[in-house]
């Protein structure tokens, strides 16, 4: 059974065009701003996925043997770092090993987990808070591992501007 439709406060029932002419009027103001919205977000998307592809391809990638994530939390960052109009992407990863910090670079410079199937620029320190005693009974130092895959095209995403 097909519902009536209400009445207004005058008593009289709006037209079926009147209805229809509000959402077709709704529409036309709203749909402008949503498709600006997604076209300033789609690069932005883009480059997250890309980004996020990469932190997936470092954690698959094998640990230098006496070494293991301190923790599974990545900093990730998508920005323009220098002066010219590009994407860089930098990843940051804590870990922990025995082994000193240019051997753990060293293995992660080899490896060809860039976003184009290339090398990566990869960076590691120790922390400059170490506490003085172990963390682990088994010597494991914590270092830091950062890294950047840059000269991306910026493709419209405002943080590479």
């Amino acid at each position: 059974m097909p519902i009536a439709p209400q009445d207004n406060a005058q008593g009289v029932r709006p037209p079926e065009a009147t209805v229809k002419r509000r959402w077709g009027c709704l529409a036309a103001i709203v749909m402008p701003f949503l498709l600006l919205f997604v076209l300033i977000s789609m690069p932005q998307w883009l480059h997250n996925r890309e980004l996020d592809g990469l932190a997936d391809r470092f954690q698959s990638y094998p640990l230098p043997p006496g070494t293991e994530f301190s923790d599974h939390e990545v900093q990730m960052s998508v920005a323009l770092r220098g002066n010219s109009n590009h994407c860089d992407y930098r990843l940051r990863f804590n870990l922990q090993t025995k082994l000193p910090v240019s051997e753990v670079v060293r293995h992660y410079g080899a490896a060809k987990i860039g976003i184009e199937g290339g090398g990566v620029e990869v960076i590691g320190w120790t922390p400059s808070t170490t506490p003085s005693f172990p963390l682990t009974f088994d010597q494991r130092q914590p270092i830091i591992v950062e890294i950047q895959d840059n000269l991306h095209d910026p493709s419209w995403d405002f943080r590479c501007w």
